[in-house]
């Protein structure tokens, strides 16, 4: 393991064998090469082993962000952290500084975008690089979508507008596509592409939607489940599985998908449900007239919130496919 977690990079690579430390400096070079032809964004990427344009302790935020977001479940104990797109907050409740945004590795890209709560941690969510059917350049491009879809911009609007959000996104995917090439190149065998999920809520969460539904037993979602409630009624024992909703002063509304079909109600306008029966996998699609209507089959149509961003929509439409295709399970309530 390395010695002394909490020391610097440059401790870190030194109890690493000599031929992992070469293939670090060949792929943050990569890495750095690659970013200076694409200028977005330079105040929040920090490359390993490069000096920051603009911060002194360049070197120290990014190793800060390495011990936060890679070292407490390292992915094995030559892991190699190359880059740092993110930025620091103080948690109002710890006073504490937490670093935030997309660290990629050799082996993975972990993400935060929540701080830490009072009563428990924010947990990074982690991509497996891998390459599949795409090849190198269509699997980086997956794997930052997912990553950058889910992400909470929301969380950090002081610091990142909606230009900066689709830089970063843009960013994150040409150095994905360097580093995996480059490891590639090196003869570094990457993953083959994970199997997904076949639990529901395991699927949300690879779909990057995880942010974006609500769960029925989240207590803090329990005022809003009591308002939809008189909005978007259910059949006796029928089970919410995940909520895809949002309110206003007159009241809640969107669409859920329950053990029984789908549910829905846009504002001002009658409840409709699809049985999971009447559910036509090949058909399900976004509607052509409305980027936030989705067609279950033949004039089954659902309103999704506004907010619900085109990424997320398209990942939703994935769901309902293989839930009406039988490929996933919800867990026994």
């Amino acid at each position: 393991m390395p010695a002394d977690p909490t020391g610097s990079l440059a401790q870190y690579l030194a109890a690493l064998p000599e031929a992992r430390v070469r293939t670090h400096a060949v792929v943050a070079a990569a890495i750095a090469e690659r970013a200076a032809t694409a200028p977005r964004e330079q105040e929040l990427l920090f490359i390993a082993g490069l000096e920051h344009p603009e911060y002194e302790d360049g070197a120290d935020r990014f190793w800060h962000a390495v011990e936060q977001l890679a070292l407490p479940e390292p992915a094995g104990a030559d892991e190699l952290p190359l880059a740092w797109i993110g930025y620091d907050v103080v948690n109002r409740f710890t006073g504490r500084r937490e670093a935030q945004g997309f660290l990629l590795t050799d082996r993975r890209l972990v993400v935060k975008d929540q701080v830490d709560g009072v009563f428990g941690t924010a947990a990074p969510r982690q991509y497996p690089l891998f390459v599949g059917s795409a090849g190198v350049a269509g699997s980086a491009s997956e794997i930052a979508s997912s990553a950058s879809s889910a992400y909470d911009w929301e969380f950090a609007r002081s610091l990142i507008d909606a230009d900066t959000a689709s830089g970063l996104g843009l960013l994150l995917s040409e150095l994905l596509v360097t580093a995996m090439e480059t490891l590639q190149r090196l003869g570094a065998e990457l993953a083959p592409e994970p199997p997904t999920s076949a639990e529901l809520l395991g699927r949300v969460r690879e779909l990057g939607l995880g942010s974006a539904v609500k769960l029925p037993d989240d207590p803090k979602h329990a005022k809003h489940f009591a308002k939809l409630a008189k909005k978007l009624p259910l059949d006796a024992g029928e089970r919410i599985l995940i909520a895809c909703t949002d309110s206003t002063l007159i009241g809640a509304y969107g669409f859920l998908l329950t053990d029984r079909g789908a549910r829905s109600k846009d504002l001002g306008e009658e409840p409709v449900f699809t049985p999971t029966e009447q559910f036509v996998p090949d058909q399900i699609r976004l509607a052509p007239d409305n980027a936030h209507r989705i067609l279950l089959g033949a004039g089954e149509a659902h309103e999704i919130p506004t907010r619900f961003t085109e990424q997320q929509i398209a990942a939703l439409v994935t769901l309902l496919r293989e839930w009406g295709e039988g490929r996933l399970h919800a867990d026994a309530a």
